[in-house]
């Protein structure tokens, strides 16, 4: 009787501690993970590569996401799968639609999930391990889901009308949240605690998911990282996206009169050569940094649609929970960066064009009537610079002006616009690795910039190979 209830025992508390394992099913077939170590020494369960639509690739191009479909065998998912497709990055894929689970292994059933979707300007990024690593976040009892999403001209490439439409990135944010609801209790998740949390465009992204039909009922709490949707840079008026569509057809030879033909012909354009096509639309070095980005979408089409108000101009609210949101001390310093060496300015015109290039660096050159352009310049240069000059004495008095008009003045904005319980933080804590360096090579101290918060959540192999020191 003994060894009989012993045995009754083991086998509970097998099923606890082993809801899952390597070798897991899930609603479109069977994946095989591996067993990893956080930073603390806690196995979890890791799941890269898994895919959660099908690869928007030919007539799948400019469409919303399709669901994937189920396969047969067992799907390796020890393995990184493919990124998006995007300028400066030789692996990227067109075939990029994947997500990554890790969970803890613990004997604690139903987890929270953490959402992550990366930034990078919609242009730019990925979320392989190397880049967003869970090793710091397994210590705690959550289940981390970081995804891919499409990019660039293939992501948010928008004539602004039914044929065209655009927010095909943000729609694979939305297909792999969808995923989630479906899947993550395969991987001993509860789907009804699901955190989207992002930085930069990913927090921007974040709170479009808020602003969303499309994504209510989706996730239950928010955390907006140093970006938002009533940033100037994360959405553009209406009338520009069609422009740029146009301009990017003519470019690529697809010079027609119709969205419909426009699509075909763009269709059959290599992808790599939509991607690079990006750098030619840049007015000043790389700016405007976001060129392509979600926009507004005609709801009425019976098309589903992600956007049905202009966040700047009629703010509406779909999903009222409760969000964190929150911005570094110093966010403008990657922008200096790339204009300072270590004595001086590194492009003179900065100073001698201030007015013309400072509304495009900060974004409000299209939200602002061409007459008011150097009258606002000049307020903007009283202002930061009242000595009358941009020298090597002014780089942080740049970063300040350039922390509060294209960070702060949007995010504090989001933060009073929600109508749901807003928590705030403000994040100025200088660990080893900044941005700041990726950026350009000015030496002077930058402080806590865009994107520093990241290294104190993610172990980020592919860029400070060090671990946190007890201080961090």
């Amino acid at each position: 009787m003994i060894i009989k209830w012993t045995f009754i025992a083991v086998m509970v508390f097998l099923d606890l501690v082993y809801c899952i394992s390597e070798k897991l099913e899930i609603n479109n077939g069977v994946i095989k993970g591996q067993i990893l170590k956080s930073r603390n020494g806690q196995s979890y369960y890791s799941y890269t590569g898994i895919p959660y639509a099908k690869p928007p690739i030919g007539e799948l191009r400019f469409k919303a996401p399709v669901p994937v479909e189920s396969w047969d065998g067992i799907l390796d998912t020890t393995k990184e799968s493919n990124i998006c497709i995007q300028s400066g990055s030789t692996d990227g894929q067109e075939d990029c639609l994947y997500l990554n689970v890790y969970s803890p292994k613990t004997n604690k059933k139903s987890l929270p999930i953490m959402f992550w979707i990366h930034g990078g300007g919609f242009t730019w990024g990925n979320s392989r391990s190397s880049m967003f690593g869970p090793d710091y976040l397994m210590d705690k009892d959550v289940i981390l889901v970081t995804i891919h999403y499409r990019l660039g001209i293939l992501g948010f490439l928008s004539t602004e009308d039914d044929v065209i439409p655009g927010n095909y990135g943000i729609k694979d944010q939305v297909a792999a949240l969808r995923w989630v609801q479906q899947n993550i209790v395969h991987f001993n998740g509860d789907p009804n605690r699901v955190t989207i949390f992002g930085g930069s465009a990913g927090g921007a992204s974040t709170g479009f998911h808020m602003l969303s039909p499309m994504s209510k009922g989706l996730f239950h709490k928010v955390i907006l990282q140093s970006g938002a949707p009533v940033c100037k840079w994360a959405i553009l008026p209406p009338g520009i996206p069609r422009k740029r569509a146009h301009a990017v057809a003519t470019i690529s030879g697809c010079i027609f009169d119709t969205s419909k033909d426009i699509l075909q012909c763009l269709r059959k354009v290599p992808a790599q050569y939509l991607i690079d096509l990006h750098t030619k639309l840049f007015t000043w070095i790389t700016h405007p940094s976001v060129l392509f980005s979600p926009v507004v979408e005609n709801c009425n089409s019976g098309q589903e649609a992600f956007l049905c108000h202009h966040p700047i101009f009629d703010f509406h609210q779909e999903s009222f929970v409760p969000a964190i949101v929150g911005l570094n001390s110093e966010e403008g310093g990657l922008f200096v960066a790339s204009l300072y060496n270590n004595t001086s300015l590194i492009h003179p015109e900065f100073q001698m064009d201030f007015n013309r290039l400072v509304a495009i660096m900060a974004n409000y050159n299209y939200y602002t009537k061409p007459e008011y352009i150097d009258e606002i310049g000049e307020k903007v240069f009283k202002k930061y610079f009242p000595s009358g000059g941009i020298d090597d004495h002014t780089h942080i008095s740049a970063v300040n002006m350039f922390t509060d008009s294209v960070f702060a003045e949007c995010i504090i904005d989001m933060a009073y616009k929600l109508s749901s319980p807003v928590y705030s933080y403000f994040y100025n804590y200088q660990n080893e690795f900044s941005f700041n360096t990726l950026f350009g090579s000015c030496e002077k101290p930058l402080g806590v910039t865009h994107g520093d918060e990241l290294n104190s959540i993610f172990k980020m192999n592919s860029l400070n190979p060090n671990d946190l020191n007890e201080k961090d």
